[in-house]
């Protein structure tokens, strides 16, 4: 049975942080460094992330994305007052090759490969990608992991998304995506792609006029 966001896809196509990975790792690698302050420098570090994606993206300025969040975490070091160690950030910035898969991932992924063609495209470049793949044991389950340092641009630039419908040799309505990041799904929307947000933390959906196709709280829904 397939899902109801998805009755045209031939393919199924993931973003990777928040929605196959738990980035809960990385909280814990801070906490390990900083302790009680690790709560300041956290969201900080999140939104400075995605700002510097999305930043870049407008000046035409691109950096890879490991690079570009070790930017944004010295960025939130610096403003909360954290003294911080050339170490200690590698350290932190470490735990983005080992971090873990969520259980419904796990579960979903072997039971979603029997019925469609599976890829993940990410802002992340192509070593930070492959590698977290496969310490989590993930990777064979995708055809491709595509990344947007192919095009030297972010997410939620409409080309990015095109190339994942491109890079399977399918009609972007062949291509449904999923992903935990409402702004990912509008982006994904827009560009065509038929959307499932999986709306881990009970969030409400970006109002920019392109709704998600489903909603959902378990990649195991779409496996049913």
């Amino acid at each position: 049975m397939r899902s109801p966001a998805f009755t045209e896809a031939h393919a199924l196509v993931f973003d990777a942080y928040g929605t196959l990975f738990d980035v809960s790792s990385i909280d814990q690698a801070l906490q390990a460094e900083f302790g009680p302050q690790a709560s300041q420098i956290a969201p900080v570090w999140r939104q400075k992330q995605l700002e510097y994606t999305w930043l870049r993206s407008l000046m035409d300025r691109y950096k890879d994305f490991y690079a570009l969040t070790e930017d944004a975490l010295v960025y939130a070091l610096q403003s909360t007052g954290t003294h911080a160690r050339l170490d200690q950030i590698r350290t932190i910035m470490s735990a983005y090759y080992e971090l873990k898969v969520f259980p419904d991932a796990l579960e979903a992924l072997p039971l979603l490969a029997e019925r469609y063609r599976l890829a993940v495209l990410s802002n992340a470049n192509p070593s930070l990608l492959e590698r977290a793949c496969a310490f989590s044991g993930i990777d064979n389950y995708f055809e491709q992991l595509l990344s947007a340092d192919a095009l030297q641009v972010y997410k939620p630039t409409p080309a990015v998304y095109h190339m994942a419908a491109e890079g399977l040799e399918l009609e972007p309505a062949q291509t449904g995506f999923i992903s935990a990041n409402t702004w990912d799904i509008a982006g994904a929307a827009s560009a065509g792609l038929p959307t499932a947000w999986l709306n881990r933390k009970s969030g409400v959906p970006e109002v920019l006029g392109y709704a998600p196709g489903q909603i959902i709280q378990s990649l195991l829904q779409l496996a049913a």
